[in-house]
């Protein structure tokens, strides 16, 4: 047992003097990793990224009280049980991971932040984007190789009318997927707080997506919200002023025929005339009628529009978000002394 207990014993001293030893063969590889590192990440393009924070308006009953607190804590939201809405905060990563929303962004302005630029977002990804000195070799390579041709009619310009998002050719969907893939929307569940981050290799332009982002995010859910009641105040609107044009058509007729027959005591003048007033009166009845419901209907609008609360806008950023240079640099140093530790413990 004490033999045993002997070769399980790891002598540290020993290791140090055998590394220290061949140490020889850090100074020779160390530096070589270190240099092909920093060119590997300097050639990297920078990203910037911008942050906001959207705390949305939520309809519901029952998170507000001890029950819908102590559902909180386990990470439920039962307010979203309560409201009759389809849509809830948690879906809304899903709606920024859509063509039809990513699409909306293609004519956006943007500026980068030398002002050295000024186009839409659609040609700003597509012509004036930085990659790394490899990048052009990839594709060099890529092309030699045959490809189906894409038979889709599309446009180059992210706002020309001919954009269609459900039937996008593959360079819009190239984008498109990129545009993904630099969009980030984070859902506190416990609060429905709303964290959208951009990335981008301007620092403007990232800023002034995620505030689109948000603009959008907005318009998005106020529309949803409001829908029904907004066609609510369009029917009653309609109904509204047909009823007003025909109690006035009533109104003139009645005044009209009184005015002709003012002195005229015959019974079927005045069997007419009554006729006539209380058809005016019918009409006016339901013209107010429909603009009592009218006037609920754009209350009910106002009562269903959310409001919102930026809690952080969008901001330019100052410094870069990735790659994380000295840390890579850093990480691969470590690894390759790691490597050639063992490298040097298993053949001595």
């Amino acid at each position: 047992m004490q033999n045993t207990k002997g070769n399980d014993v790891i002598d540290f001293k020993e290791i140090v003097k055998k590394l220290w030893k061949n140490r020889m063969v850090f100074y020779k590889i160390l530096p070589v990793v270190f240099v092909l590192s920093c060119i590997y990440i300097l050639s990297i393009p920078r990203q910037y990224t911008s942050e906001v924070k959207l705390a949305p308006e939520v309809e519901n009953s029952l998170s507000q009280g001890g029950l819908g607190s102590l559902a909180a804590s386990f990470g439920f939201d039962i307010g979203s049980m309560a409201t009759s809405d389809a849509i809830f905060p948690e879906l809304y990563p899903e709606l920024l991971g859509t063509n039809d929303f990513v699409t909306q962004l293609f004519p956006i302005t943007v500026e980068t932040e030398d002002n050295s630029l000024k186009t839409d977002y659609y040609t700003y990804l597509t012509k004036h984007q930085k990659y790394a000195w490899w990048s052009p070799i990839f594709r060099a390579v890529k092309s030699i190789f045959p490809k189906s041709e894409d038979k889709r009619s599309g446009t180059g310009a992210g706002g020309d009318s001919k954009l269609n998002p459900l039937y996008l050719t593959k360079k819009q969907n190239d984008i498109a997927e990129l545009i993904k893939s630099r969009i980030k929307c984070n859902i506190d569940r416990k609060t429905s707080l709303i964290t959208i981050n951009v990335k981008d290799q301007d620092p403007r332009i990232s800023a002034t997506l995620a505030d689109s982002i948000r603009l959008k995010i907005q318009e998005f859910i106020i529309d949803y919200r409001t829908r029904k009641a907004r066609v609510d105040v369009e029917y009653y609107t309609n109904l509204t002023a047909q009823s007003k044009a025909e109690y006035e058509m009533a109104r003139s007729a009645y005044t009209r025929f009184a005015d002709s027959n003012r002195n005229v005591i015959l019974e079927s003048i005045l069997s007419k005339q009554k006729d006539l007033e209380n058809d005016m009166q019918v009409k006016y009845n339901n013209y107010t009628t429909y603009n009592g419901q009218l006037q609920m209907a754009i209350a009910k609008l106002q009562e269903r529009t959310p409001s919102f609360t930026l809690l952080q806008g969008a901001s330019v950023p100052i410094k870069a978000s990735s790659p994380k240079r000295m840390r890579f640099v850093l990480v691969m140093l470590i690894l390759s002394g790691l490597i050639v530790s063992s490298y040097i413990l298993a053949r001595k």
